[in-house]
């Protein structure tokens, strides 16, 4: 497992980097525009944005994102 961390505030995404596919599902489900792929991985780079709604995990086709906010 390849985690990578990111938090802000009262969010901590991580992202499973070696599940990730880069399908960009998690930018286009979040309604903030939390995410972005970079270098064909996703990339939470406003996460001071999150509004904590889970869209980012449920649309990870891959269940590479774990999210503090979503079981």
């Amino acid at each position: 497992m390849n985690l990578k961390e990111w938090a802000g505030g009262e969010v901590t995404i991580k992202v499973d980097y070696d599940k990730c596919i880069g399908s960009g599902d998690c930018a286009d489900g979040c309604p903030s525009n939390v995410y972005e792929v970079k270098d064909g991985k996703a990339v939470p780079s406003k996460i001071d944005e999150c509004i904590q709604c889970c869209a980012c995990v449920q649309a990870c086709p891959q269940n590479a994102i774990i999210h503090s906010a979503c079981d």
